[in-house]
């Protein structure tokens, strides 16, 4: 059943998690701490391994995270390897995807019982699993999907995963914030998704304008889909000890639900209805553009 609710947050702010704590300071003491021992015996989990290799918040880190299966080097690591897939943010993870494909099925279904034609994007779709078990659902030809990513790895990995389960998609390269890019999708999509893009992106005023960018895009009537992040229990452990895809400290900025709502409101959305999963970390929004 899904359920709607207000979303807020007392975690430390991104510019607090952006400056570097005092060395007297016994925060910075545990954080190096817990560093060091993820760089040392940390590296017998496989999926750590993978984190200091191509970033947490990457989308080779998440397709591990879903699929979910302790691995590792020795029993000490695949022990490890567990610990580390139990932690909160990603069991909201996973929460949050079932959330997105219950969702997404539901409005795929919508638009099929209407009898108009389906054309999906996806903008940044990481190893597209999500998309594709949801596709998997639906008669070859029905939906025409068409998912991307800008990096060439996750691209290929999406690629295999839809050979491995049978389903029909354009999986190509690009840039999610590129008007040119945007352009190139033809016919008009009147389903767009973005999951797990604009939470690891500080930069407001690019998030604030790709709302913009999608409502010129989607066609009338259409439905976004989009993920939110207004909370995380373990915000400044991550920003401590953790890097981003970009190799730098993966300082999260967690935006309040009334702030995205306002961008997404102002760039034309209507209807904006927010579910948010089970541990409270992170909520999938719909929202409408109407004829």
């Amino acid at each position: 059943m899904l359920h709607q609710s207000s979303l807020k947050s007392s975690a430390p702010s991104y510019e607090m998690l952006r400056k570097p704590l005092p060395i007297w300071h016994p925060k910075s003491w545990y954080y190096r701490s817990f560093r060091l021992g993820l760089k040392t015996v940390g590296q017998l989990s496989n999926g750590i391994r993978l984190g200091f290799r191509y970033g947490f918040d990457s989308g080779v880190m998440l397709e591990y995270v879903y699929r979910n299966q302790p691995s590792g080097i020795t029993p000490l690591g695949k022990m490890l390897d567990r610990i580390y897939l139990s932690a909160q943010g990603w069991q909201g993870i996973r929460l949050r995807g079932q959330l997105l494909k219950h969702i997404l099925h539901h409005v795929l279904g919508t638009y099929q019982q209407h009898e108009t034609p389906c054309v999906l994007l996806d903008v940044a779709c990481g190893g597209g699993r999500y998309d594709l078990e949801v596709l998997q659902h639906f008669p070859a030809g029905t939906v025409t999907a068409i998912l991307r990513d800008y990096k060439l790895e996750n691209v290929e990995k999406a690629r295999q995963l839809a050979a491995e389960l049978g389903v029909n998609a354009v999986v190509e390269q690009a840039d999610a914030f590129s008007d040119a890019d945007l352009d190139r999708v033809q016919p008009a999509p009147n389903v767009i998704v973005v999951s797990g893009l604009h939470e690891i992106l500080p930069d407001d005023a690019l998030i604030q304008r790709h709302f913009q960018q999608l409502y010129q895009r989607l066609a009338s009537p259409g439905t976004l889909i989009f993920t939110i992040q207004p909370d995380h229990p373990q915000v400044e452990l991550i920003a401590r000890t953790l890097p981003a895809h970009t190799g730098q400290a993966w300082a999260m900025r967690l935006r309040p639900w009334a702030q995205t709502q306002q961008w997404a409101e102002a760039a034309g959305f209507q209807n904006l209805r927010v579910y948010r999963e089970p541990t409270g970390i992170f909520g999938v929004v719909t929202a409408e553009k109407l004829n």
